[in-house]
């Protein structure tokens, strides 16, 4: 190859990667500003099932208590190959959960490392996978899983760029679940307040008298305050069983 041709080459690799690089910003900036979770989730699927050699994908969720669950998955199938990692408690997706890294696995048939998991998983259809830890340096999300039908062997490039994929993931999606935490704490301060307004109007008491009533409601019932203070904005009084 002549260096003028050499030259060309790399004009057209480096043009790609700044295009790639700012669709990625753009993805970001657009999950970070989406407040549905479910769209936010399918923009960061489309990105990772656009970007990287791959025909299906999901998101494995790590919940409290060490419990999974699949996010976006693009098929039954892959819902279903997640569902036996969950259920054998052995797979990349579980693996990548609790590691900074991740797997790559090209033949789950024959792969040692998962000899329940790969042959079930190979039974669904699916012929490799590369799953990668979702997480910023404060906050663990859980797993990108990208699933291949066929045979296929990764390139550095393809592992490279599922990790620059999946690090755009982390903090767009760990973003999104700070903030859902705080619309939720902030609307149901927002509830119970207006709650402890009915019940100031009602009962004439003061603030304090209100949320004391509403706390050993809550105690007496075993329901959060918030779907307490629900149920008296939409009756507009203290359930019958509580009024005394």
């Amino acid at each position: 190859m002549s260096i003028t041709e050499t030259n060309r080459v790399s004009i057209t690799e480096t043009n790609t990667d700044l295009t790639l690089a700012a669709e990625l910003a753009e993805t970001t900036r657009e999950v970070a500003g989406e407040r549905d979770l479910d769209a936010a989730l399918q923009l960061i699927i489309d990105l990772a099932t656009e970007s990287v050699m791959c025909d299906c994908a999901s998101i494995t969720l790590r919940l409290a208590g060490g419990r999974f669950h699949t996010l976006a998955p693009t098929e039954p199938r892959v819902r279903e190959a997640d569902r036996l990692q969950y259920e054998l408690n052995e797979g990349p997706c579980v693996a990548a959960t609790w590691t900074d890294g991740m797997f790559l696995v090209e033949d789950l048939e024959h792969d040692p490392r998962w000899p329940r998991w790969g042959p079930r998983a190979a039974e669904l259809g699916m012929s490799s996978i590369l799953s990668l830890h979702l997480y910023t340096t404060k906050l663990s999300v859980g797993a990108l899983n990208l699933y291949g039908k066929r045979e296929h062997r990764y390139t550095e490039g393809d592992v490279e760029l599922a990790r620059v994929v999946a690090a755009h993931a982390s903090a767009a999606l760990a973003r999104l679940r700070i903030e859902q935490d705080l619309w939720a704490a902030v609307d149901s301060r927002h509830l119970i307040g207006q709650a402890q307004g009915i019940l100031m109007g009602k009962l004439d008491i003061t603030t304090e008298q209100a949320f004391a009533v509403l706390q050993r409601y809550s105690k007496n019932t075993n329901r959060k305050l918030r779907d307490i203070a629900e149920s008296i904005i939409q009756a507009r009084a203290l359930p019958d069983a509580a009024r005394d």
